[in-house]
């Protein structure tokens, strides 16, 4: 696709252009009187064309600044794989009319549609020189996407993440470029636990490395070519060669590879990709030559590969019956591929091609010298005789005022003679040759039966092959689904047995409650103010409550007197309690004893003591109690009458 643009008109809002799009592979010519500069951008983003032809590369700079900045900011905007040819040259100039006259063109140099068109017609024929605006190198920068910010508690942690992140992602670019071929440089500037950033720079151009900038999390990638100093100039022949006829090979699919070939068997192109639109993979197969076959590896030929050969009005090519994965690989033995989609598509073109080539090779023996070979090899493969596309070829040639060599009579009549003696020779070998090609074909007929049987053979051994295979994956995946049932099982009884015993503990403790053998006690993992709350606030403590304390320190005085505020009946403990805790219990009243004096049981979240041991003790509490208090009070009586007669005594003196 060539984009031919001419500067249209000026107006106070900026530069209109003329142009005219030719799109070689539909055979098509589109014109546009006047678009803005801004709408010839967009067009070319969209339509991204192969060339875009100029007879000054300087008008596509802004009304503005006609300077090297401004067409700068026109190159950026176009896609890396444009090129942009100016066709009056950039090292050697040349007016446009003079070159126009030289391909016998007609225009109209005040019309700048016509101007348009020509520039079009010069750069398709190879006319002109590239303008150099971008290096064969690429930059890949990888960055933080976000600030680490002003400080803070976690400040650091949250560093160390992002430069992590951008480590990560560089590897991965490392690996990818590697991976590939492709080689580069990498300069890095490191921070606390990775990357601050990492710059590639990359010896490849941009439209060669499958990657794309953009944000993912805490990392961004920016890719850019790497533009030249200032703008240069290629210099290219004049009048490149006519493009080669092809043969294309398509396996379409969710991964679309392609194979191209010249005339000759020679590999031009492969390669595959699962996000080439069908606009893209013609618009390929066109700019790299004229396609005369496109062929497929299996009969029918899929849709896709039919709409392509009728974009090109090309030959279909479907073999016999679709080509077995043995004959593909036997095809495409002596060439590298990356994967099987390749491998098809390159099997489909050599067998295009390896049907043909014995009439190929006729071609070669007969043809004459200062005729192309690949011209009439496409005029026979489209139904000429090799005589007849030979003669048609010879006279284009004349036509077009190509020098044809003149042989002289007598060496003429020599060549004849020569040619009637070989010719006479070659019958006879053909003869011999006929009837050894017959025996030949008889047992090639009989392998072939052969072969077919060991097929129908190896495929029914393989779909038997299939189906076992099959079957044990099944068997593995059930088993291993049993296996981890049983463990769930398993699990299960185990948490049920555990449960069941509880549960009948339970039932030991009421029954001994129900009987009256027992009395429930509340536990309270800790003898301290929280964990009395706690049990309080859950359940619940009132009074004549009788508390079990599953550890007895680290409670003193006031723990003491928050149960007796309370009101609490008694408290049982085990462990050590403190000396100020126990005087505390003794002196407001409140029996405490030690677990291991009780038939204390502690089932989970419920305890209960052997009644008749609890009342006993409780009884024998409350005696000893009782003596503790008539002697406190004897004690305080005595105190009380001695204080009144010390009284009594000073008051007589």
């Amino acid at each position: 696709m060539i984009l031919g643009v001419d500067i249209a008109k000026r107006s106070k809002h900026g530069r209109y252009y003329a142009v005219v799009l030719r799109n070689e592979a539909e055979g098509t010519v589109e014109r546009f009187q006047s678009i803005s500069r801004f709408k010839l951008i967009r067009m070319i983003r969209r339509l991204q064309p192969d060339l875009i032809a100029t007879d000054n590369i300087y008008e596509f700079s802004s009304e503005k600044r006609k300077d090297d900045g401004s067409l700068a900011e026109f190159l950026r905007e176009l896609p890396s794989n444009t090129k942009v040819i100016q066709v009056t040259g950039g090292i050697k100039q040349q007016p446009l009319s003079r070159l126009v006259k030289r391909l016998n063109l007609k225009f109209n140099r005040f019309n700048p549609l016509d101007e348009a068109n020509a520039c079009a017609l010069l750069a398709g024929a190879g006319v002109g020189d590239e303008v150099l605006f971008r290096k064969d190198k690429t930059q890949i920068k990888v960055s933080r996407a976000r600030s680490i910010g002003k400080g803070g508690w976690s400040q650091k942690r949250y560093g160390r993440k992002i430069h992590a992140a951008v480590k990560e992602r560089t590897d991965e670019i490392c690996e990818f470029l590697r991976n590939n071929g492709i080689d580069f440089n990498l300069s890095v500037k490191k921070g606390f636990g990775g990357y601050v950033n990492a710059i590639f720079l990359v010896d490849a151009t941009r439209d060669k490395i499958r990657l794309s900038s953009g944000r993912s999390g805490d990392v961004q990638v920016k890719i850019s070519p790497v533009e030249r100093e200032h703008i240069e100039f290629r210099e290219q022949s004049e009048l490149q060669p006519a493009r080669k006829h092809t043969i294309v090979g398509i396996d379409p699919g969710t991964t679309t590879a392609v194979a191209i070939l010249d005339l000759n068997g020679n590999l031009i192109e492969l390669s595959s990709s699962r996000t080439r639109t069908p606009a893209k993979l013609i618009e390929l197969i066109a700019r790299t030559g004229k396609t005369l076959i496109v062929a497929s590896d299996v009969n029918p030929a899929p849709g896709s590969v039919e709409k392509i050969k009728r974009s090109f009005n090309a030959i279909l090519h479907e073999p016999p019956e679709s080509l077995a994965v043995e004959t593909k690989i036997a095809l495409t033995k002596s060439f590298e591929y990356r994967n099987d989609h390749e491998r098809d598509a390159l099997a489909a073109a050599l067998d295009a091609y390896r049907s043909r080539e014995p009439k190929f090779e006729q071609i070669m023996k007969k043809i004459p010298p200062g005729v192309d070979p690949d011209e009439v090899k496409a005029l026979v493969i489209k139904g000429s005789t090799i005589d007849a596309a030979i003669s048609s070829v010879a006279r284009a040639n004349s036509a077009d005022g190509t020098e044809q060599k003149i042989i002289g009579e007598e060496t003429v009549d020599e060549e004849v003679l020569k040619l009637k003696s070989d010719l006479k020779e070659a019958y006879g070998r053909a003869k011999l040759l006929k009837n050894y090609v017959k025996e030949l074909e008889e047992k090639l007929n009989e392998k072939e039966r052969e072969i077919e049987l060991l097929r129908l053979k190896i495929e029914t051994a393989r779909s038997h092959e299939r189906k076992e295979v099959l079957r044990e994956k099944e068997l593995k995946k059930r088993d291993s689904e049993i296996k981890r049932l049983k463990g769930i099982i398993w699990e299960y009884k185990k948490e049920n047995k555990e449960l069941r015993s509880k549960i009948e503990e339970l039932r030991q403790v009421r029954k001994r409650e129900m009987r009256g053998e027992g009395i429930p006690l509340k536990i309270i993992e800790a003898f301290n103010k929280n964990a009395i709350m706690r049990v309080e606030e859950e359940y619940g403590i009132r009074a004549g409550d009788i508390l079990l304390f599953m550890d007895a320190s680290g409670g003193g005085e006031s723990t003491v007197r928050m149960l007796a505020e309370i009101g609490i009946r008694a408290a049982i403990y085990f462990g050590k309690m403190s000396h100020t805790a126990s005087d505390a219990f003794i002196e407001l009243g409140i029996p405490a004893f030690k677990a291991e004096e009780l038939d204390v049981r502690v089932t989970d979240e419920v305890a209960l003591v052997d009644t008749n041991l609890f009342e006993s003790a409780i009884s024998k509490w409350n005696e000893e109690h009782g003596l503790k208090i008539k002697e406190k009070q004897k004690k305080w009586f005595d105190e009380l009458v001695d204080e009144y007669r010390i009284a009594r005594e000073k008051e007589n003196r």
